[in-house]
């Protein structure tokens, strides 16, 4: 083989080696980038799944209509039906 042929080949080679080098080095900058985005948003998650089973807890929760009752005549509501007179004497 011509000597000339024989380093133009090498000199390709060695590119084409340094190019596939520096694109697994790039990726790999890249794949730990994403790892970590990942343990973000996998946080974020975790978080907000605590939250939303605080939520549905309160929502589930049993209400005591009692309460919900004085409470509600306290504020000046009656229930379905009901009249509600209001004095407005200066009494």
């Amino acid at each position: 083989m011509n000597p000339v042929v024989r380093g133009i080949l090498v000199v390709a080679l060695i590119y084409v080696a340094g190019n596939m080098l520096a694109t697994c080095i790039k990726l790999q900058l890249q794949i730990q980038e994403k790892k970590a985005e990942l343990n973000e948003v996998q946080q974020k998650i975790s978080s907000q799944t605590v939250i939303n089973e605080e939520l549905n807890n309160i929502l589930n929760a049993e209400i005591d209509s009692a309460y919900v009752e004085s409470v509600a005549r306290d504020l000046g509501y009656g229930t379905v039906g009901e009249l509600v007179y209001e004095n407005i004497t200066d009494e």
